[in-house]
């Protein structure tokens, strides 16, 4: 028997579903547009040297590489490495291909270059809710300002996204890789270590502290620093900055972070809310600075994330570059509404419906007449039409019309 459902991890989406989906990506760029935000469009192939250069963490060991073509391709050799094989691989993230878009276009691009992206990315990973091997991501980024505006304004503009859609109470949780940094180092490890434990504490959400402090003795840090540390995050986490400063002390970054929470939540109306959380770390280990996450009630986990990324684009242009960026999880957000079964379609589409001795002019002529009030599609009727309209209902119609009788019903 043929199997007909889409490779796991992907998704056929019906046109119920892909309304919700476009009215969605609508809103968010609607908002992103207001906000002064260029629309670009980069590659889903990029260069495979690019993508395992891209300090992005276990997004790397999830990557889909794609194999040489033609003559390029030779597997007669011993011992093939990954290089041997692939040349390109499909884009893991938005954000490095941003990277290299504008390492490549900067001289056309006004500073700074406030971006955002609509499109897919795709990784080998493991399918769950939310969560799709193909998917969508929405970002936006500021490349060419160092300052915390870029973050403040990034975070009230995805506020407005989420807002304009209608989340409400919804809370961003912001950390800083630097002052984490500092409180790896003070507990034992050299800075070498910090972006390897990073990655390890990243994992906290999924696995506990118990799961993260075996993986880190499994890596080979002293078990004596890994308690140390874990013990000052759990003290951190509980009781925010008035603990950090038993670690730490005051500081720029620690500074600039409670300016960023100050001036975020002044400008939310009281809609959403943002915090400092130490436990926010990002497994990606391009972050600089600032990284940050937000929670939406109805999902369990962060539906958004990103943060500072300065050294990237440096790496590219051997120029320095400061970047900052957000991403809103699509399919989170998607699956939030979907499982609400929200309705999004437009009110206003008709199924004009036609008898097969009907004169198909006349009743082509009759469709266009409606389409200064409605959406109308002309459709042959079915001989069950009770089932017919239930399907028509399900699938964004709104109204209908038996051509003929011309008196224009609405779907209930």
């Amino acid at each position: 028997m043929k199997n007909y459902e889409p490779v796991r991890g992907t998704q056929d989406y019906l046109p119920r579903q892909m309304q919700q989906r476009q009215y969605i990506a609508s809103v968010i760029e609607s908002v992103y547009t207001q906000n002064g935000f260029l629309k670009i469009k980069t590659p889903i192939l990029e260069d495979i040297n690019l993508m395992l250069g891209s300090d992005g963490g276990d997004n790397v060991k999830l990557m889909f590489k794609v194999l040489k073509r033609g003559e390029k391709l030779d597997l007669s050799k011993p011992n093939l490495s990954v290089l041997d094989v692939s040349d390109l691989a499909l884009r893991y993230d938005l954000t490095v291909p941003l990277a290299r878009f504008y390492a490549n276009n900067q001289n056309f691009l006004p500073t700074p270059f406030k971006a955002f992206q609509l499109d897919e990315a795709f990784r080998a990973d493991r399918p769950q809710r939310g969560r799709l091997r193909q998917f969508t991501q929405c970002d936006i980024d500021i490349l060419g300002d160092k300052s915390i505006n870029a973050e403040i304004e990034l975070l009230v503009c995805a506020g407005q996204a989420l807002t304009s859609l209608g989340f409400k109470d919804f809370v961003f949780k912001i950390n800083n890789r630097k002052i984490l940094n500092q409180i790896i180092i003070n507990n034992g490890f050299n800075k070498n270590q910090c972006e390897h434990i990073c990655v390890i504490l990243d994992k906290y959400d999924k696995i506990g502290y118990e799961g993260v402090q075996s993986e880190m003795i499994m890596n080979n840090f002293d078990p004596a620093n890994t308690e140390s540390l874990i013990q000052t995050i759990i003290d951190i986490k509980d009781n925010g900055f008035s603990a950090l400063s038993k670690y730490i002390e005051d500081n720029e970054d620690i500074s600039n972070t409670k300016k960023i929470i100050e001036c975020v939540n002044e400008l939310s109306n009281n809609l959403y809310t943002i915090c400092f959380d130490i436990s926010i770390i990002r497994g990606q280990g391009y972050y600089t600075d600032s990284v940050f996450e937000v929670y939406l009630d109805g999902f369990n986990g962060a539906c958004g994330g990103g943060g500072r990324y300065n050294d990237m684009i440096g790496k590219i242009t051997k120029q320095n570059c400061p970047a900052v960026g957000f991403s809103l999880g699509f399919e989170r957000l998607y699956s939030i509404i979907a499982e609400n079964d929200v309705c999004m379609f437009d009110k206003n589409r008709l199924a004009a419906i036609n008898n097969a001795d009907d004169n198909f002019v006349d009743v082509k002529r009759y469709a266009d007449s409606q389409k200064k009030d409605y959406v109308v599609a002309i459709l042959p009727k079915s001989n069950n039409l009770g089932h017919q309209l239930q399907l028509l209902k399900a699938n964004c119609f709104s109204h209908f019309v038996i051509f003929g009788n011309n008196e224009i019903s609405k779907l209930c």
